[in-house]
């Protein structure tokens, strides 16, 4: 199966126009460990480092992209739970990537990310195809390491577990957010 059509509902995206902002990016030299990273140097640097595994040029962070995933996040963050927000005022502008965390820690963003990059264990740039096992999918790695992307911005926040189970327990849900957008149906990620 096609790794575009397996994440549909978790990575969104299409063709658009530029983003308006100012773009930093990390240097690879002398780096910290990636938990005592801010959070957006986590994710930096976590989707640079799936990125160069496969020879692709590194992203740089942009602000306003940043922005807008924070927004999204903190929709997420109402039900706790990493499921596409239907009618956002950026789809089609950005690819995005979701995730949701749970447990006794709370999740950083080289958590999401390291979830997300997992996806190249199924990806088969060959025959460009996903063996992922149910539940999983490569949309969210070719998302990460698409070729023409070259801008993030990512947010992560808390939210309760809203189950009978898990009523005291953080839970952690992450938005990541590409331009210009990957996944575009015909086209190989690198």
């Amino acid at each position: 199966m096609s790794p575009f059509y397996c994440c549909l509902a978790a990575v969104l995206s299409l063709a658009s126009a530029s983003p308006a902002a100012a773009s930093i990016s990390v240097s690879a030299a002398a780096e910290p460990p990636a938990n005592s990273l801010l959070p957006a140097e986590q994710f930096l640097r976590a989707h640079n480092e799936a990125r160069a595994a496969v020879g692709v040029p590194p992203l740089a962070w942009n602000a306003t992209i940043a922005l807008d995933a924070q927004r999204y996040a903190g929709e997420l963050r109402a039900s706790c739970e990493a499921r596409p927000v239907w009618a956002w005022g950026t789809d089609g502008l950005y690819g995005r990537n979701l995730y949701r965390g749970s447990g006794p820690r709370v999740r950083a963003g080289a958590d999401a990310s390291a979830r997300w990059a997992e996806g190249a264990r199924w990806y088969d740039r060959d025959g460009d195809s996903c063996a992922a096992p149910p539940g999983r999918c490569c949309g969210e790695y070719t998302q990460m390491v698409w070729r023409a992307t070259t801008q993030i911005g990512c947010a992560r926040r808390l939210c309760r577990c809203l189950g009978d189970t898990c009523p005291l327990v953080l839970d952690t849900v992450a938005v990541c957010e590409y331009y210009p957008p990957g996944n575009i149906a015909g086209q190989r990620p690198y």
